[in-house]
């Protein structure tokens, strides 16, 4: 009578746990990185999120027997795309929760040239209006503010973060949530099935 793989089953839900885990804590550091004050730490973090699967993925392959390997490879995919949209979700996850709002007097507008696309964006230096402390400047913004226009943001009490928008958790940031928690679940289901023998 043939007993049914749980040995394997488990040791696969395990090392997958575990991939997981080790990638979500890369992805934070990468998230941290590209929530920085210019558009060269949002690029860094986001060419660093490429990579921030790989650790995990190497501990998920461990012992997982050669005949998983397309198992292996769309997993591997699909924590690379889970990774680089998770470092983008840092950002305006942690300051909807933890950014102080505040009004803010926009003081300059420049283009800023993007080192990815090359392409120039508007970008939205701005202060605090009653203490006139400088912070940062704001970018992706839905309206187009002018000079001494006063806009609605958040600031970080903690300093890790960029200044973002009031909302900063738009129909992007959701969709994009959406999307990493498909790829998550589908990483679990393929990694926990990767390591049961072959039939």
């Amino acid at each position: 009578m043939r007993h049914y793989p749980w040995r394997a089953l488990l040791k696969g839900i395990w090392r997958t746990l575990l991939a997981l885990i080790v990638t979500t804590a890369f992805v934070i550091v990468c998230g941290i990185m590209a929530g920085g004050p210019s558009f060269k730490w949002l690029a860094a973090g986001l060419i660093l999120s490429l990579f921030a699967a790989v650790p995990g993925y190497l501990l998920y392959r461990l012992g997982a027997p050669d005949h998983s390997a397309g198992n292996r490879v769309v997993m591997l995919l699909a924590l690379i795309a889970g990774s680089v949209l998770g470092t983008l979700l840092v950002l305006p996850v942690y300051m909807s929760r933890e950014g102080v709002p505040t009004d803010a007097q926009v003081t300059q507008v420049v283009r800023a040239i993007s080192k990815v696309s090359e392409k120039r964006f508007p970008a939205y230096q701005v202060a605090d209006r009653q203490t006139g402390e400088n912070l940062g400047r704001l970018r992706f913004m839905s309206t187009e503010p002018k000079v001494g226009d006063v806009v609605r943001v958040r600031k970080d009490p903690r300093g890790w973060f960029n200044v973002t928008v009031a909302d900063p958790t738009g129909l992007f940031t959701k969709l994009a949530a959406l999307i990493v928690a498909v790829l998550g679940l589908s990483a679990f289901f393929l990694g926990a099935g990767g390591h049961m023998p072959e039939d």
